[in-house]
């Protein structure tokens, strides 16, 4: 199992707060090379690079990333926090392209992106905007290809996923594939696990997480708060079992933190998680 870290675990150490986030105790320089070096001190194999958190395309100092990296993959997370914002976006589309080339420059084995946020949820129906945005994803797939790197479109808090599914089937792009967040799944209401099974077969990286809902309420944004794997209502073994051929085929599995409650340390929260995956890791192997 490859098992990583997503940069979005850093968010408050970054300076962003969701709705009703406080401040991080801690405090990270950048999202780039000082976030890497703690993935890294953190153990993770594999760390994926939230753009929203980098300079623009141009400025990124490409050696510098990978010598933090330590020989660990890359992987460019492009698009938060609207990402293709369904074919409105000429520029970001542009954006896309030049973080492709970027990626295949860090010699990463796919970039995700994303097709919209959770703020664009239900403003139109997906009816609308598949027409608009399936061109779009062959054009980058098709260019992704050309440069050895795939692409994996997150189940963001906007799209369900068989309305994921139903873009991969009318884009018909062997590039594309999938990045698949399980509290996503769940604040879109599908069942964690059985979304897991309706995308497994073009899944490419899994964002893991389990979540509370307190008070049966969710603000559509910010999402349900990030908990320790196996406290939550994601049943996150499940969840990995239905993957179990993504992951055996590379796909790797990454801690990423949503919503954080006052007071988490995110390093301990991430330590934690990640020691999780090593244990559930070696107990598969085991049987």
């Amino acid at each position: 199992m490859r098992i990583g870290v997503d940069t979005y675990s850093f968010h408050r150490m970054l300076g962003h707060l969701r709705p009703r986030e406080r401040p991080s105790n801690h405090h990270l320089n950048d999202g780039g090379t000082s976030a890497i070096r703690l993935a890294v001190g953190l153990g993770a194999d594999v760390i994926s690079l939230q753009t929203c958190f980098l300079p623009a395309v141009n400025l990124v100092d490409e050696a510098a990333l990978l010598e933090a990296a330590e020989g660990r993959e890359l992987i460019v997370a492009w698009g938060a926090p609207d990402g293709l914002a369904y074919g409105t976006l000429p520029a970001a589309t542009d954006d896309a392209h030049r973080w492709i080339d970027l990626s295949s420059r860090l010699g990463s084995s796919m970039m995700r992106i994303v097709l919209g946020g959770p703020r664009l949820r239900g403003q139109e129906p997906m009816d609308t905007r598949r027409p608009r945005t399936v061109p779009i994803l062959r054009e980058l797939a098709d260019h992704a290809a050309s440069v050895g790197v795939a692409i994996a479109i997150e189940n963001h808090g906007e799209i369900s996923a068989a309305d994921l599914e139903r873009f991969l089937a009318e884009a018909d792009r062997a590039a594309l594939g999938v990045c698949y967040d399980s509290a996503n799944a769940f604040r879109m209401g599908d069942d964690p696990v059985e979304a897991a099974r309706l995308l497994a077969d073009r899944v490419r990286m899994i964002h893991l997480k389990d979540v509370e809902v307190l008070d049966g309420i969710t603000d559509l944004v910010a999402g349900p708060r990030s908990v320790p794997y196996g406290a939550g209502v994601i049943p996150v073994a499940r969840v990995l079992h239905t993957l179990r051929e993504a992951v055996r085929l590379g796909a790797p599995v990454l801690v990423e933190l949503g919503q954080i409650s006052d007071g988490t340390d995110e390093p301990t929260f991430i330590t934690d998680c990640l020691g999780w995956l090593r244990s559930f890791e070696a107990s598969t192997q085991a049987r």
